[in-house]
């Protein structure tokens, strides 16, 4: 039983496990479910009847007829003391922490504590570093470190990196790295997410934006074939961050650095505008009248076009472009971004997020000997899209969500949605479906693709 409710419990579970899958809470800093359990912050202690001392919930087993309460009231002054202590050297620079609004320490202050320190005024408190550049994507501030050790855990662990450890004794240990090591990682940026309080922070996103300005919009990450599921963290239609949404059969908790940091493209360099080359020049014209032009353009050239798409395009996307090419004689293709490589955890060599899926649809690879065969082209671009090489000289469409290399070749370009402002369904390199929504407006003039899609076949009397 747990605070007297019945609970029937898997064979080898603790009792913090028990109570969070029952939806009971236990407040905990060490414990984190992919990490193996340390037992070291002791803010997770119970009452167990039949025991003589409180126990840590967290490595503390089930048995059968076990009775345990989370509310009394040793409890909760264990909890109180347990939190005096963390801050007694704590330097409670809450004002100018990026953790605050999201910090853990600072929630069960509120929760479990709310009194004033009876310990170190602030000039005794014991003295750790600041400010200290671990590498090129985190800084270190030893001084609010909580040592519930999870960063040491997730490199050894997870990412399989030894340069972090912890260095001298009692209050004066502190987290660092092996005299001459940096934490240089893919995955090194984890260390904020499951860092409990404001140790570990993000050089992108330190200072950028208050947490509790921000919106959160669970997406799926386009910028390889894993298709991790993640939260766009926005406001007034900018992106300032991205972070792991957990996903046990994709991507679990994690996420690496090189998708996480790809949502500054949402933000930048983004085509708003039809445009239309007019003597040797493109300029803006309405979206009405590039559609106009294109239409024009395709009706004039049936049988003469290829049809090129990202392969980070959608299903949906892939689906209608087929459609819209093959109804005008054309032939369809796919262009791919240069490989990558893979590793043990989650980045995969194919960076396209939906490769898998327009070969599902039938279209295939784009070859040198399709572009030699056809005199216009019509590109579908996506927010990473790479060049396409060949197709110069050409008169080119491009639908894209960005002023790419590819726009300025164009004879006519439309702005399309890219994949935060628009709906749709990745197919990743396992074959999962994943579906996803729009987390901002609009840009501009720009419209999602598989509408500019349906409004193009309607202008060309074909039903797709």
């Amino acid at each position: 039983k747990v605070n007297g409710r019945e609970l029937l419990v898997e064979q080898g579970k603790t009792v913090l496990q028990a109570a969070l899958e029952a939806g009971i809470y236990i407040p905990h800093f060490c414990y984190h479910p992919r990490l193996k359990i340390r037992g070291s912050c002791r803010m997770c202690l119970v009452y167990i009847e039949k025991t003589p001392k409180l126990q840590i919930a967290c490595a503390t087993t089930v048995t059968e007829g076990m009775v345990v309460e989370t509310e009394h009231e040793e409890v909760r002054k264990a909890r109180q003391a347990v939190l005096e202590f963390m801050l007694k050297n704590h330097p409670v620079d809450c004002p100018i922490c990026d953790k605050a609004g999201e910090c853990t320490l600072q929630n069960y202050y509120m929760d479990y504590d709310f009194r004033p320190s009876r310990l170190s005024s602030r000039d005794k408190k014991v003295k750790k570093g600041k400010r200290i550049s671990m590498g090129p994507t985190l800084v270190l501030d030893q001084e609010r470190c909580i040592m519930c050790h999870r960063c040491i855990r997730f490199m050894r662990e997870v990412a399989k990196n030894e340069c972090l450890t912890d260095a001298r004794r009692g209050d004066r240990t502190l987290i660092t790295s092996f005299p001459g090591e940096q934490v240089i990682d893919p995955y090194s940026l984890n260390l904020t997410d499951i860092c409990p309080v404001g140790a570990w922070t993000g050089k992108d996103f330190r200072f950028k934006k208050r947490v509790w300005f921000l919106t959160s919009s669970p997406s799926v990450c386009p910028f390889c074939a894993r298709g991790c599921s993640i939260f766009l963290d926005h406001e007034k239609g900018t992106v300032y961050r991205l972070r792991p949404r957990e996903n046990e059969a994709v991507n679990k908790s994690w996420l690496c650095d090189e998708g996480r940091l790809a949502y500054q493209a949402i933000n930048v360099n983004r085509l708003e505008q039809a445009l239309e080359k007019t003597g040797g020049v493109l300029k803006e014209v309405s979206l009405e009248a590039g559609l106009n032009a294109v239409a024009g353009l395709l009706s004039g050239n049936k049988g003469k076009i290829l049809g090129i798409i990202s392969a980070s395009a959608t299903l949906e996307e892939g689906m209608l472009f087929k459609n819209l090419v093959k109804g005008l004689g054309g032939k369809v293709a796919y262009h791919r971004r240069k490989e990558g490589a893979d590793d043990f955890l989650l980045r995969r060599a194919d960076r396209d997020s939906n490769r898998k899926g327009l070969s599902s649809l039938g279209i295939d690879e784009l070859s040198g000997q399709d572009i030699v065969k056809f005199e216009i082209v019509i590109l579908m671009e996506s927010l990473y899209s790479e060049p396409v090489s060949g197709v110069s000289g050409k008169q080119m469409i491009v639908l894209g969500p960005k002023r790419s290399e590819m726009v300025e070749s164009a004879t006519v370009a439309l702005p399309i949605a890219s994949y935060a402002e628009t709906s749709g369904t990745y197919l990743n390199f396992e074959g999962r479906a994943q579906e996803f929504r729009p987390a901002l407006a609009l840009k501009g003039a720009s419209r999602p693709g598989v509408s500019l899609l349906a409004d193009l076949a309607r202008r060309l009397g074909l039903e797709i």
